[in-house]
């Protein structure tokens, strides 16, 4: 891959939050977790990291993965978006087709396929 590769995950679960650290763990990858909406975008809008990609799960409590990548886009994010849920509705997929989300997976994720995803939106990025 060459830089390293800036990733930010964004899931209420802690089990997925540690999986994804697994899944993604190379030398070439930093992973930072966000358990909560308002938590991934201090992260985001304090400009102390630049975040290349953001894997968002879509079903979080208080505000939902579609309110937290408007959020994301008002905040000039220019990162790639990952949706990653088990419960995406046609209504869903449409929402986050028209906020430019790069790519949607659903849970339980495949490993190799998540790496795959991050790796080529990171060679497009």
């Amino acid at each position: 891959m060459g830089k390293l590769l800036n990733i930010l995950s964004v899931d209420d679960e802690f089990r997925v939050g540690h999986a994804l650290a697994f899944a993604l763990s190379h030398p070439d990858r930093k992973l930072t977790l966000a358990f909560s909406a308002d938590e991934a975008l201090a992260k985001v809008t304090d400009h102390s990291e630049s975040f290349d990609v953001a894997i968002i799960d879509h079903k979080m409590p208080e505000v939902s993965g579609i309110e937290l990548v408007q959020r994301l886009r008002a905040a000039n994010f220019d990162g790639k978006i990952i949706v990653l849920s088990a419960h995406l509705t046609h209504e869903n997929r449409r929402a986050y087709a028209e906020l430019n989300v790069d790519t949607m997976l659903t849970k339980p994720f495949d490993v190799h396929e998540l790496r795959q995803v991050v790796d080529s939106l990171a060679r497009v990025a």
